[in-house]
Order: C-alpha cells, then sequence, then structure tokens
C-alpha cells in the first residue's frame, strides 16, 4: 500500500475510532433517558431486531445482534420479564422457541426512536438530503465489507 492511500486508510480508522467514543458517551448520557427501567441498552438493541426482523430463535436473534446464546438469551429473558417480547413454541420445532416483539416492545421502540430521532435533528439541520443518503450508503457499503472481512478472519 502506498503512503498516500495508507494516510486515507488511517482517516477512516480515525472516523470509526471517533464514532465509537461519540457512541459510548451518548449510551452514557442517554441511558436514563432511554432506560429508566434499569434494562442494559444492548437488551433494546435485540428488542429492535425483532421488532425489524419479526419472531426468530434466540440463536439467530445472537448472530443478528452479534452477540454470544448465553448473553442473547439473558436479553430475551429481561425483555420477556417486561413484556416487551415473548416465546411461542417454534412450529417447525416444537422443543425450540420463537421470540417476538410484543405490542408493548413494538411502542418501546417506536418511543426510543423517535426521542433518538428528535435528538438526531439538531445535528444533522446543516446536512442535505443528498449528503444523508451517500453518509447511509457508504456507511452500509463499509459495514457490509468489514462484515465480510471478518466473517474470513473467523474461518481457520
Amino acid at each position: 500500500m502506498d503512503e498516500e492511500r495508507a494516510k486515507r486508510v488511517e482517516g477512516i480508522v480515525g472516523v470509526i475510532v471517533e464514532l465509537t467514543r461519540l457512541k459510548e458517551r451518548h449510551a452514557a448520557i442517554t441511558r436514563n433517558v432511554v432506560a429508566p427501567d434499569g434494562v442494559e441498552l444492548a437488551a433494546y438493541a435485540a428488542l429492535f431486531a425483532l421488532e425489524k426482523d419479526g419472531p426468530m430463535r434466540s440463536s439467530v436473534l445472537a448472530e443478528r445482534i452479534h452477540t454470544d446464546p448465553s448473553t442473547a438469551s439473558r436479553y430475551v429473558s429481561t425483555l420477556t420479564n417486561l413484556g416487551y417480547a415473548d416465546r411461542t413454541p417454534d412450529p417447525s420445532d416444537r422443543r425450540a422457541a420463537l421470540v417476538a416483539a410484543t405490542e408493548a416492545g413494538r411502542e418501546k421502540v417506536a418511543h426510543i426512536r423517535a426521542q433518538r430521532n428528535e435528538r438526531l435533528r439538531p445535528l444533522l439541520a446543516e446536512w442535505t438530503d443528498e449528503e444523508i443518503d451517500q453518509f447511509v450508503a457508504l456507511g452500509n457499503r463499509a459495514l457490509d465489507q468489514f462484515e465480510q472481512a471478518l466473517s474470513l478472519m473467523r474461518e481457520p
């Protein structure tokens, strides 16, 4: 890799590092607003996945939110206890269960999404719709390629 390309790659790494740092700060600041019930914020990632993708087994949920099965199971228990999710027998295998967001869970997702969007509105006020679309397209492209790279790293 030539020096100019290496500098560009370092620029990308710098943006990723700063986005991660800001995400962590944002989580700390909004924890009590989003989760006054004391629920781990990561459990809400599971709820968002259930709301978006519909019923699924806990093992599939774990893959979807990039965590181990025991952690996903803990999130499912928390969400079930709060009434945000429920378990039903999997029709394809009665020994397994499907987890789904309940109406209360979908309402919680809508509430969190509305709060988040309201907080982001002033931050993006100077961005055009085209710039937002471009950021989303490039961000999704990067995420897909990083995911592919991680999959290759896991292979023996």
